[in-house]
């Protein structure tokens, strides 16, 4: 009788990489639909532009944390020597998340001057931009219990590497919590933890005398 095996699924990362970068960069364009050439009136284009404004500062906030994710993948894809079926779908809930993210990026954009729907604007992004963050910490989670990533990596850098995303996905919904109270600090929190990814993450450390000769 054929049963179930995790350990049947193990494969390479490069096709789960390859994957992964086509939907990255189907999520990252796709909010160019959303833009629209001005429509000047009375020949004033620069009012016209003025007023799309919040679509294009939108489109922004979208490809910059979507981007930064597809540049994190590649990290992620460095340090793992195989996937297996319980990673490959933890890999979908993430793409499914952060293709999301794009969608109230409009309304937070518009209610940010401060109004009665702020707070609500606020809320439903960060609750949406810390799902993928959640999925992220999860998946990897998941594949240093199943001894998923590279072999030669040391014990002290996988260590430094679940913290490092545990504190991400903490911080996004503490950002979260935090709006409930306070909105604009909520916004500030989940920034500030954005914008940190921009720095270059350190370099994997390998035990003594494995270390790939690509470094």
């Amino acid at each position: 009788m054929a049963t179930s095996s995790l350990k049947a699924t193990e494969r390479k990362s490069d096709r789960l990489e390859a994957f992964m970068d086509a939907v990255l960069a189907i999520a990252i364009t796709l909010p160019v639909t959303e833009l629209h050439a001005p429509e000047p009136t009375d020949g004033d284009l620069a009012a016209a532009y003025l007023k799309l404004a919040p679509e294009y500062a939108a489109y922004a906030l979208s490809v910059i944390l979507i981007g930064l994710y597809w540049t994190s993948s590649h990290l992620t894809g460095k340090l793992l020597q195989k996937t297996d079926h319980g990673y490959n779908l933890l890999s979908i809930g993430f793409l499914a998340a952060v293709s999301i993210t794009p969608f109230p990026a409009r309304p937070l954009i518009e209610h940010l001057g401060g109004d009665a729907e702020s707070k609500t604007a606020v809320l439903a992004y960060l609750g949406v931009a810390a799902a993928p963050a959640t999925w992220w910490f999860v998946r990897w989670v998941y594949a240093t219990a199943r001894g998923l990533p590279d072999p030669r990596l040391t014990d002290a850098y996988l260590r430094r590497t679940t913290i490092k995303f545990a504190v991400t996905a903490g911080a996004y919904w503490a950002a979260f919590v935090l709006a409930f109270w306070n909105w604009r600090a909520g916004l500030i929190v989940a920034g500030i933890v954005t914008l940190s990814y921009i720095v270059p993450p350190a370099k994997p450390s390998y035990k003594p005398g494995q270390e790939p000769e690509n470094g």
